[in-house]
């Protein structure tokens, strides 16, 4: 027998798993089965998934099965490719990846690897850029790549269906940032606490998974800064945030505060009946993290109609900032305020083009030339 994935169950607080091996029965004089178990890990320690996997390459190396290429593609990435991946992964970036590989799945899942065909990937790729986002279809071609290389690599076929996939041509997707008007319109139809976030994320671009984390203990007024050492992930505090963790560089730990942004912390933490140094700065009415849907839906939309803005959101008010931020100081001052590792991803993505810059930089070069 070759083909086999064996079984797994709980017992207790661990996942056990069973297999067959086959061995010659010289009383007999013939091949006889012997059933093999043997304990896999804790319940703590992996998901039933991940037990499954770990089964399966032990089945693979005790018994010298070598998988060809009529495997199909959803066994080779839950089997082969994602679990040479996954181990760099954070809770939140396997949530995504995962979502982005189920639309890989649900087209080519039961599809053999040899019979993946290029002009296939290509036209599919092509429907989803017509329905899609650009990132959702940039990252679909970054995975068929991926995927097939290692199928490449590990001999399951010889070549790469994937190798020539094009990025088609996209969607053309509105970037919208909120005018300094705007800005000026949205605060001053907020108050209290929403007030002073807002103020907060608009000098500093925070994302909403830190400014909710924010403890007072993460105000140094005197050096007039926050240190970023946490973020929330549903409901769930984490010692790290989307870009940093404690290895991280200082400078995407830290936020600079204006002063008159620590004047207004200091007068809320006054005000608030939640003021030791680890209840949270932007917490619930009863002191609790706050779910950003939640806030966005009860707080915020309220002042964006007020306000009369088309929309608002987290995404925007971090975009606002980019953008309104590009001529007051570098791309890596940019960078660095959103945190991010990459200049390039606060240029290409957050900073938008503001049509008064460009004819004021149009005159100024201009006027060089004069």
């Amino acid at each position: 027998m070759r083909e086999q994935n064996g079984t797994v169950r709980k017992i207790g607080k661990n996942w056990f798993g069973a297999y067959s091996t086959w061995h010659f029965d010289n009383a007999k004089g013939r091949k006889a089965r012997r059933q093999r178990t043997y304990r896999i890990g804790t319940l703590k320690e992996m998901t039933k998934v991940e037990a499954r996997k770990a089964l399966r390459i032990r089945v693979e190396a005790e018994l010298g099965l070598r998988e060809d290429s009529r495997k199909t593609l959803e066994w080779f990435i839950e089997f082969r490719w994602q679990p040479l991946r996954e181990g760099s992964w954070r809770e939140s970036t396997k949530k995504t990846n995962e979502e982005i590989l189920s639309y890989i799945v649900a087209k080519f899942g039961r599809v053999p690897l040899e019979r993946v065909e290029s002009v296939a990937l290509q036209v599919w790729l092509n429907a989803i850029a017509k329905g899609y986002s650009g990132s959702l279809t940039k990252h679909l071609r970054i995975f068929l790549r991926s995927i097939f290389a290692e199928a490449v690599e590990q001999d399951f076929i010889h070549k790469s269906p994937a190798r020539l996939l094009k990025v088609p041509k996209l969607k053309k997707i509105e970037k919208p940032f909120l005018s300094v008007e705007e800005v000026k319109r949205l605060l001053a139809n907020s108050g209290g606490a929403d007030n002073v976030l807002l103020r907060l994320i608009l000098v500093t671009g925070l994302r909403p998974s830190e400014i909710f984390a924010l403890r007072w203990k993460s105000l140094d007024t005197e050096n007039k800064l926050l240190n970023i050492t946490e973020s929330v992930y549903r409901g769930d505090i984490r010692d790290y945030t989307k870009t940093t963790d404690e290895n991280s560089h200082r400078d995407l730990t830290i936020v600079f505060l204006p002063d008159s942004m620590v004047e207004r912390l200091k007068a809320l933490r006054v005000t608030t009946m939640f003021s030791k140094s680890d209840d949270y700065i932007f917490g619930t009415k009863s002191g609790h993290l706050w779910y950003k849907e939640n806030w966005l839906r009860r707080n915020l939309e309220p002042i964006r109609k007020s306000a009369k803005i088309a929309r608002v959101n987290f995404q925007i008010l971090r975009r606002t900032v980019a953008t309104l931020a590009q001529t007051l100081g570098t791309p890596r001052d940019i960078a660095t305020m959103l945190r991010h590792k990459n200049v390039d991803t606060s240029q290409l993505h957050y900073v938008q083009a503001r049509l008064n810059s460009v004819r004021l930089a149009a005159d100024a070069l201009a006027n060089l030339y004069d």
